[in-house]
């Protein structure tokens, strides 16, 4: 019994998922051949098989994953996000409903090209043709009575579409000409693809506003995909259960339909657990602590992946004080952290005429509760690539224009925010605002320059030119040819040149440094972000109360609905 014999959540869902359907791929055609009768699976949704093995391994999914949640319902939402692959925003679990009618169509595939063209010896030797008697057996495939050909001929046409890209005609080369790890890598995308359009119509109200943050991959690559013999990996118990109800939108509290208020902002609160980044008073308490946290990793980071893609020679600087000319001698830092690129480069270096790039970190909410200053009852949440922008924008634009100035008390210079904004740019100095989200969504500015994701506007902050002329150019800078983007596939290519037999993190999970960073943004989410709201449920108290009723304590609410903070997942 694995949930019985281990402690661990995480490693129990490890094995789960390594040891289950993932190592019964062989039985699927199987199981299609043996329930086709029964089933009512149609050829354009070949992903929602139906038979008793599906349903059976559907049920065993759910009660691990309810077993670790420690909660008695699993929405369907929920159940979908199992399925998806961590890199797309799920958990990796994956379901022989999804893979049965694939895995039957490659294998008779398989076959046809075998009785069509021969066994295959080798490259350099000739197929062996089979005697006609047993080819005789698939003759006529388009009318042949044969269980078999007919199920190919049912669902063969919806899979061969996707592995050659052909709408018509596809079904000769799909056979004879397409190769089986093709045919895998477009299944398994188109797999992803159906599954994220179907969690997407089923996503409840409270999570439509934030999309992008759920899909966006890195938290569950955090929980499941780092290798476990690094203990800075392990995450307990209460932890891991925390992520893992927010990587599956599962519910952290139950109110049976009532709305919540936050105890301690007295704000509408939501039952994802996304009020805990967005608590003012609960903010005070944990924002410094996640950001610092964050800060400290992004530069351990640099100080590997700068010198690997040639734009630093030298070690990254953290809150350095006196790069405001103006202000030399006080104690202002304009970043978090930021790298010297060389004065003098050769061949090998990033091409740039910055002198500096430096980051700047801020923490968005997801805004699913937003406040009834912006609409009363009827407030609509900010989309999270808006609230993203937003952020980035207060980085940029700081202060009041240059009319709206403040002395600094070291020096006794009086100057704006907007005036510290020229001077960086003036001097070659690069803002790049590092701004995320609380389920690890990058704002646009720093997807451009870690992963080459484009920025569709020139203006897209919608920053006063007038008023703050110097903000928008730091800002247009930023997504321009100026700014290097798109370093971690640069940094791929450097590192499977100069070490193509070696994998970048020393397993075979992270190969390259994009996997390899990608999952230890998943790591800083689980661990930095996700103890915040460890935090913030223990600043909680007893927990949200009902908002309908006024009057009653924390411990009448907790009389009225199943409050999670009482689980042994958050002691």
């Amino acid at each position: 019994n694995l949930l019985g014999g281990l402690k661990d959540d995480q490693t129990i869902l490890q094995l789960y998922r390594q040891c289950t359907t993932q190592r019964l791929n062989h039985l699927f055609p199987a199981d299609v051949y043996a329930h086709a009768n029964n089933s009512t699976c149609q050829p354009y949704r070949w992903h929602q098989w139906d038979s008793p093995t599906t349903q059976a391994f559907d049920e065993l999914n759910k009660n691990v994953i309810l077993a670790l949640t420690q909660k008695e319902e699993m929405p369907l939402h929920s159940q979908l996000l199992t399925n998806i692959d961590t890199k797309r925003g799920g958990i990796g679990i994956t379901s022989p409903r999804l893979k049965a009618i694939p895995s039957f169509i490659l294998a008779t595939k398989t076959t046809l090209d075998t009785i069509y063209n021969g066994v295959y010896l080798g490259k350099h030797h000739k197929r062996y043709i089979l005697p006609q008697p047993i080819t005789s057996l698939y003759e006529n495939q388009a009318s042949n009575p044969s269980q078999l050909l007919q199920l190919f001929n049912k669902f063969g046409p919806e899979i061969a579409t996707i592995c050659t890209k052909k709408e018509s005609n596809q079904m000769e080369p799909f056979i004879t000409s397409t190769k089986l790890n093709i045919c895998h890598e477009q299944v398994n995308a188109s797999i992803a693809d159906r599954l994220q359009a179907d969690v997407i119509s089923t996503f409840e109200s409270d999570s439509k506003h934030n999309i992008e943050e759920i899909l966006d991959g890195k938290l569950g690559q955090g929980l499941l995909d780092l290798p476990r013999y690094d203990q800075r990996n392990r995450q307990p118990n209460n932890l891991f259960r925390f992520n893992l109800l927010r990587c599956l939108r599962l519910n952290i509290w139950e109110s049976n339909g009532a709305e919540l208020i936050c105890p301690l902002c007295k704000q509408n609160f939501d039952k994802k657990g996304d009020h805990l980044y967005q608590c003012s008073v609960i903010g005070k308490k944990t924002n410094t602590k996640m950001h610092n946290r964050w800060n400290t990793s992004w530069h351990e980071y640099m100080n590997r992946i700068m010198p690997l893609v040639k734009l630093a020679d030298s070690k990254a600087m953290k809150e350095q004080t006196g790069l405001v000319k103006s202000l030399r001698g006080s104690r202002v830092r304009p970043f978090d952290s930021h790298i010297n690129l060389p004065t003098i480069s050769n061949d090998g270096h990033f091409r740039c005429r910055l002198n500096k790039i430096g980051f700047d970190i801020i923490l968005c909410n997801s805004d699913t509760c937003p406040p009834p200053s912006r609409g009363g009852s009827d407030a609509k949440s900010n989309k999270i690539i808006t609230s993203l922008i937003a952020a980035e924008k207060s980085k940029f634009q700081r202060g009041r224009a240059t009319s709206k100035a403040r002395t600094c008390r070291e020096t006794g210079i009086t100057i704006s925010g907007e005036e510290i904004i020229e001077d960086l740019y003036n001097s070659k100095m690069q803002l790049i605002p590092f701004a995320i989200s609380p389920l690890g969504l990058f704002g646009p500015t720093m997807n451009r320059f870690l992963y080459g994701k484009t920025i569709d506007s020139n203006n897209i902050h919608n920053i006063n030119a007038t008023t703050f002329p110097h903000a928008l150019k730091m800002a247009n800078r930023a997504s321009s040819d100026e700014v290097p983007s798109n370093i971690l596939e640069r940094a791929n290519d450097i590192w499977r040149r100069q070490h193509p037999t070696e994998n970048f993190g020393l397993s075979y999970k992270s190969p390259d440094p994009s996997t390899y960073y990608t999952q230890q943004f998943g790591r800083d989410i689980c661990f930095a972000t996700g103890s915040a709201g460890l935090e913030a449920i223990s600043l909680l108290g007893d927990g949200p109360l009902i908002k309908s009723s006024r009057n009653n304590t924390c411990y009448d609410a907790l009389n009225l609905f199943t409050n999670c903070t009482a689980t042994n997942a958050f002691r």
